[in-house]
């Protein structure tokens, strides 16, 4: 393996007294980006089974029957994806905070109105997304949790990791605690689990016929109901991940851990073998999130499955992480790797464009796909969907300095309109330095 190229020397700092601005793209580290485009792929594979409307209520579910198992593709699918996405998107955020603070002190600014203002766009956008696109958005939990973040940007960084790491640990446990505690009292007398499960499984299929047979405003209203309930539930079983993670990635900002060229010796040489056994781990974990999802539930499986579940998947996202910033390591890997880069930085258009685009594909008011496609192939066109976007996001950059929704934040950010077409000048996206 190749030593970490060394970084291109560093554009001048932020001066004392200039007004707030977005990172500029000569500071912009395009192996973060690659990270975001990354994560976008995994979480347009894992939603799959949310687009398909099956009776499958998660990723390991989809591919099976009720009380028949699932299959060996969904269980791959859902150990490599299956929560590992989200909390990567989260460490990623974090990240994002902790870069645009230090570029405000620099200035001897404060970043809070700025990122406040950024919330409030992200929570205008997520609402909007849940109720007309897609019911699994994540932005306004970001939105609200981004919020508190500000609480906790002047620890230092092995406090704020600290914190990071006690809120995922504690949110696997109550999410684990919420499920076991479910289970062992929905029937005293033992009889009437399966039921249960028949109940919730029949409610699926309900909105599963819905978004397959309705209109746009049968399904439109379907998603309303569901607002009111889903996100205090997605709050109560993920917010402390999202949060944790969040302030992992704050932490990894403010030490440099980016770059692997500054990880302690420990990190580096167990990195790739800890990605191995995470996810080696994560395939009988995810059959058995799968097949307790389909079957009877007892309450031993229901409380190893969702503590695997909700442990794991933040453990394997860092992981993830790891391994494509070690690979980037390698000259070649980096120069592939470098064509994601423009996706990842226009993730919020992507990820908006991906809802659009499924709803439009699975659901009854455009294609209707939904179950006509078989879980391998809806993954396929998903995973095709993601590539399109990655080609359409290098033309866009060799145009425009961003994508459109991220010029719409970082304009409402700023209180000033970025400039947003590209000047006719070699572009910094025809070789990606590493590590920057």
């Amino acid at each position: 393996m190749q030593p970490w190229a060394p970084p291109p020397p560093a554009p001048p700092p932020p001066r004392a007294g200039e007004a707030p601005a977005p990172v500029a793209e000569s500071e912009r580290r395009p192996m973060v980006d690659v990270l975001r485009a990354v994560a976008l792929l995994g979480v347009v594979v894992v939603n799959v089974a949310a687009y398909r409307r099956g009776v499958g209520p998660n990723l390991a579910a989809a591919g099976g029957r009720v009380g028949g198992g699932v299959d060996p593709l969904t269980v791959t699918l859902s150990a490599l994806a299956e929560g590992r996405f989200y909390p990567l998107f989260s460490f990623l955020f974090g990240w994002g905070l902790a870069v645009q603070d230090a570029r405000a002190r620099a200035r001897g600014r404060s970043v809070v109105g700025p990122w406040l203002r950024r919330c409030g766009v992200l929570l205008v956008l997520g609402a909007a997304h849940a109720l007309l696109l897609f019911d699994g958005d994540i932005l306004t939990t970001y939105a609200v949790l981004g919020v508190g973040l500000l609480l906790v940007r002047p620890l230092r960084p092995g406090w704020l990791a600290a914190l990071g790491a006690t809120l995922v640990v504690l949110q696997g446990l109550f999410t684990t605690g919420l499920v076991t505690l479910a289970t062992a009292f929905s029937d005293p007398e033992g009889l009437g689990v399966t039921r249960l499960r028949s109940d919730v499984l029949a409610d699926l299929a309900a909105d599963a016929r819905t978004y397959g047979g309705g209109s746009f405003g049968d399904v439109l209203a379907l998603r309303a109901g569901h607002l009111a309930t889903d996100y205090p539930l997605g709050l109560l079983t993920v917010g402390g991940t999202v949060a944790g993670m969040m302030c992992l990635g704050m932490a990894a900002a403010r030490v440099g851990w980016v770059d692997p060229g500054r990880w302690p010796g420990w990190l580096h040489r167990a990195m790739v073998p800890l990605w191995v056994v995470g996810l080696a781990l994560s395939v009988p974990a995810a059959w058995l999130v799968g097949d307790t999802a389909l079957g009877t539930l007892d309450v031993g499986r229901a409380a190893l499955s969702w503590a695997l579940y909700s442990l794991l998947g933040p453990a394997v996202a860092l992981a993830w992480a790891g391994a494509v910033l070690r690979a980037g390591e390698v000259p070649a890997l980096r120069r592939a790797l470098g064509l994601l880069a423009p996706a990842g930085r226009m993730t919020l258009t992507l990820y908006l464009s991906q809802s659009l685009l499924a709803s439009f594909a699975f659901n009854g008011y455009g294609l209707d796909l939904g179950d006509r496609l078989g879980i391998g192939a809806a993954v396929a066109l998903s995973v095709g969907i993601w590539l399109v976007q990655v080609v359409l996001a290098t033309l866009w950059l060799k145009a425009f300095t961003m994508g459109p929704v991220e010029a719409l934040a970082r304009a409402a950010a700023y209180l000033r309109w970025p400039s947003v077409r590209r000047r006719a000048e070699p572009s910094p996206l025809a070789a990606v330095p590493g590590g920057r």
